[in-house]
Order: C-alpha cells, then structure tokens, then sequence
C-alpha cells in the first residue's frame, strides 16, 4: 500500500514539475527586457570604458532599442562576441536573468606603459597593455604610464633583440616603488635598457632584459644601503649589468 502511495506522489510531483517547466518556459518566452545591468571591472586608475559608451557601441548593430525588446529575440552569443571585438575589452560575460534584465559583464584591459617614437616628426605614442598590444592612445585619458622611447622598437627586427622587455615591464609595474621610481626607460639598439629616475637623478644601465629579479634586487641593495649615507644625489649612474657587480659612479 505505501508503494502505491509513494508512486502516486512521485506522479503527482513530476507531472507538477513539468507543468511548472512550461509554464516559466512560456513565461519567459513572452519576457520583455525591462533593464540593461553593465557592470565593469578595470584597473584601479585606468578607466578606459564608460556604461554610456557599452550602450552607444550596442545602439549601432541594433535598429531598436534592446530595452522592451522580447528577451527571446536578444542575442547574447552575438552581443558577447560584439564586445569582444573591442580593443579595449578583455572579457565578457553575457547573460539573460528571469526577472527581464540583461546582464553585460566585462573586465577592460590595462596598460603598463607608454612608447615614443623618437623617429617620427611628431613624436608619434601608443599605449602598450598587459600582453604587449601596441593601441592608438587616441581618444583615451592621458595616463601616467612608464614612457619607452627608442629608434623602431615596435618592428619585427627590433622585437628580436628586445627579447624579454614584456617581462621587464610587468616585473616593474607590480612593484609600486618601481612604479614610481622609475619614470622612463631608453632601448638601445643593440637591446640593452636604460631606466630613468624620478628622485636622484641618476641613470640605470640595466643591460639587456635578462636576469631581471637579480638586477632589481641589487637595484633595492643600492637604495636601501647606499642611498641613505651618500645622499640621493650622489651618483649619476648606476651600471647593474654585470652579474655580483654594483658599479656606482
């Protein structure tokens, strides 16, 4: 008897359950969307996208307006694949919610520094981000970036010798004194690195990008032990390119 019994209610539930399906599925069919949620993740000081400029670039692959628009006829795979497309975007997330909201969630890229073409005319500059992207800083903010200048760093040929300044850079930037202290960096032709300085006054003659956590750990030697005692203007140049060597002059 408690057979029957527990079979009629575990009828009774799926039949409830499927009723349930179809009646949110047809629900759902009929939503509208009430409301576009952007929400966007960047780097602390690097605010490159606005809400408004997500909802003006969505405007112009849509003829109406996404909002009051049926939830079924909204392509989200399209929208994501939209924004992905877009130089400053680095993920993003595209979901529709029960309640008739549709849910856009990107993280913009950061960028580690700054380039100055010292050959052009004008001293054309881009923007380099977090995997060595080279964008147009053209109707961005000005940012306080580390500025790299020398002759086409940016070329096939000059990227072979530049081997490792990707590294260099990141290595740089996650640090916070090195952020501040090291304001400018000059490459060679022949790929070995010069680092300019904010207090001090004195040049870094890093060599080429290699053996980065050992230069900057005998760099850190050198501000933390020396400085102190000599004074901050008492060399002008650091050479941190031979290995167990410090050379201050």
């Amino acid at each position: 008897m408690n057979q029957i019994v527990n079979r009629v209610v575990a009828l009774f539930l799926t039949i409830s359950l499927c009723l349930s399906l179809l009646f949110v599925k047809e629900k759902h069919t009929s939503l509208v969307c009430k409301d576009i949620a952007i929400s966007i993740k960047a780097y602390p000081g690097q605010s490159l996208i606005t809400v408004q400029e997500i909802l003006d670039l969505l405007q112009t692959t849509h003829s109406i307006s996404l909002q009051k628009t049926r939830l079924k006829k909204i392509d989200t795979y399209a929208i994501q694949d939209q924004l992905k497309r877009h130089p400053l975007i680095k993920n993003v997330l595209v979901y529709k919610t029960w309640n008739g909201v549709l849910t856009i969630s990107l993280e913009t890229k950061y960028f580690i520094a700054r380039t100055i073409n010292l050959i052009e005319p004008s001293g054309t500059d881009a923007y380099i981000d977090e995997k060595g992207a080279l964008i147009a800083p053209k109707g961005l903010p000005r940012l306080r970036l580390l500025v790299i200048t020398g002759k086409n760093i940016t070329t096939e040929k000059r990227k072979r010798a530049h081997k490792g300044l990707l590294a260099l850079l990141h290595y740089m930037h996650r640090d916070p004194f090195w952020r501040r202290q090291i304001t400018s960096l000059q490459v060679e032709d022949n790929g070995k690195i010069i680092l300019g300085t904010q207090i001090g006054g004195h040049q870094i003659e890093f060599g080429k990008a290699e053996n980065i956590e050992e230069k900057f750990q005998k760099l850190r030697l050198f501000y933390s032990q020396i400085m102190p005692y000599k004074g901050w203007n008492a060399y002008h140049r650091v050479n941190l390119e031979f290995k167990n060597q410090l050379v201050c002059q």
